[in-house]
């Protein structure tokens, strides 16, 4: 085919015209799904969470804040979940259960450090709660990185090869009221399974503070963009097909030959 300096700066232009078009819409779009998601970022469990280190469920870190995770404890086998993730350094962590919604009557609340250490747990929120709570100002990540918060219901301890990470009854009182620091006998090496009786078992959602996500923890955020970016793909695929056409109408009285 002939192609003339007019038929290039025209193809040119347009085909800018329609990448400033495009990326300013999707711009827009993303900055609107941002501001809609920023206060209501939630994970519902996938399947069923690990309940060691390498089996444990990924949540992407991101800039928008994890408002809760929901999930379900199995009573028939042994279980307990774990999920990875991401703190940021001077912000203050917590992490409670409510009966409402959820049904595990008494859970039991863990964090755990990147390596798999213990930090801190919790069993009975108060005297008068068998729910669980890792309370605000109850730890604040040095630096920010990977941690495990880990959930089972009530007797299933997480323990390390020296033995149990975190103390429990008869070393402390059977109601399980406070936050426990790692001084079991196998505080000191990482989690390597949880141990102990299926006494519970029941659905959960556990109210974040201090966790950080990005939109890929919300389907329906990550769906709706690919049907609005599917859209402007398909608009801008049309628009240059009528162009075309009548660039080819154009060029052939310039005496261009498109094949």
């Amino acid at each position: 085919m002939r192609i003339n300096a007019q038929s290039i700066t025209s193809f040119i232009a347009t085909e800018g015209r329609l990448l400033v078009v495009w990326a300013t819409a999707m711009s827009a779009l993303i900055t609107v799904l941002t501001s809609n998601q920023a206060q209501a970022v939630t994970l519902t469990e996938i399947g069923d969470a690990g309940e060691s280190l390498s089996t444990a469920q990924i949540i992407p870190s991101g800039l928008l804040p994890l408002e809760s995770i929901s999930g379900k404890i199995s009573q028939a086998t042994p279980d307990a979940d774990i999920f990875q993730i991401f703190l940021t350094e001077g912000k203050l962590f917590s992490a409670t259960t409510a009966i409402n919604p959820g049904t595990l009557a008494d859970p039991q609340l863990y964090l755990f450090d990147s390596s798999g250490k213990g930090i801190f747990a919790n069993d009975n929120e108060s005297s008068n709660s068998t729910q669980a709570t890792l309370p605000i100002g109850g730890f604040s990540p040095n630096q920010s990185g990977i941690y495990y918060l880990a959930i089972s219901g009530f007797d299933y301890y997480p323990v390390s090869a020296e033995g149990d990470i975190f103390p429990r009854f008869p070393e402390v009182s059977f109601d399980g009221v406070g936050v426990y620091s790692p001084t079991g006998a196998g505080g000191k090496s990482p989690l390597s399974e949880f141990d102990g009786l299926r006494l519970n078992g029941g659905s959960y959602t556990i109210t974040l503070t201090g966790v950080q996500t990005s939109t890929v923890a919300v389907p329906e955020s990550s769906f709706g963009l690919g049907i609005l970016t599917s859209g402007f793909l398909s608009t801008a695929a049309l628009l240059r097909k009528k162009k075309k056409q009548e660039s080819v109408v154009s060029n052939n009285k310039l005496g261009v030959n498109v094949a």
